[in-house]
């Protein structure tokens, strides 16, 4: 089985201040929420919008997204 590389541009709002600590000396992790809006027009015409939250935690370059 082969491996790739899955790339995503999240664009939203953070939702608090970052929360920024140091790992084993090493390497800074930081851990935010962030809020990814959708709009869009159903079949009667109305605008929804749709937000989904995302944990985030970016760690010396690595990033990883957990939607809820």
């Amino acid at each position: 089985m082969k491996y790739g590389v899955n790339r995503v541009t999240l664009v939203g709002n953070v939702g608090e201040v970052p929360r920024v600590s140091e790992k084993e000396g090493e390497a800074f992790v930081a851990n935010f929420p962030l809020a990814t809006n959708e709009f869009y027009k159903n079949k009667e015409g109305e605008e929804i919008s749709k937000t989904e939250w995302h944990q985030n935690v970016n760690m010396s370059g690595t990033f990883i997204s957990k939607q809820f």
